[in-house]
């Protein structure tokens, strides 16, 4: 620790982590158990909580000690969007695809083309990050020749696209 500050203090946060529901559908529950200002005394909480009930259900490496430094960012320093809004982005996105392809199918069928729905994943993620429409035309462009060795589209086709597909996700 620095003297007359806190900027190199470590704490431990003690978390508990386990697969829960159908199988298919599972999900992890995330259990944040405390946080403890020596890696020793998170290990004594895990030999405490190990014991509980519930907690005993579970084999012991499901709990997690994350060291973490006071006064650091650690993430999310762009923002966030909601799982919510990822699926409705995913979802614009898809039909903006299948309107662009003339795919007569709903958005479920489209995402059952498995080179299809991976090819609508890599662009997804683009669309938080492009700097303009050009830059998601440049990425949709490389990805589609890349997964389809499609020439029959061109570069104003893609300019199009990418500007629809902005437009929409920026309007919801």
């Amino acid at each position: 620790m620095e003297i007359g500050g806190l900027n190199k203090l470590t704490l431990y946060n003690l978390v508990h982590i386990y697969e829960c529901g159908e199988e298919g559908n599972e999900e992890n529950e995330i259990k944040e158990l405390g946080i403890y200002s020596s890696i020793e005394k998170a290990q004594e909480a895990i030999k405490r909580y190990f014991k509980l009930p519930g907690f005993n259900n579970y084999p012991i490496d499901c709990f997690f000690i994350n060291d973490c430094k006071v006064d650091k960012d650690y993430g999310w320093t762009e923002g966030f969007c909601s799982s919510i809004d990822l699926t409705q982005d995913f979802e614009t996105l898809t039909l903006c695809f299948n309107k662009w392809l003339g795919i007569k199918k709903t958005i479920r069928e489209s995402w059952d083309d498995e080179n299809y729905y991976n090819a609508l994943c890599e662009i997804h993620h683009k669309i938080y990050t492009a700097k303009s429409s050009d830059d998601l035309a440049n990425h949709i462009e490389k990805v589609w020749s890349y997964r389809f060795a499609n020439n029959t589209k061109n570069r104003t086709n893609y300019i199009e696209l990418s500007e629809n597909i902005l437009e929409l996700i920026n309007s919801v």
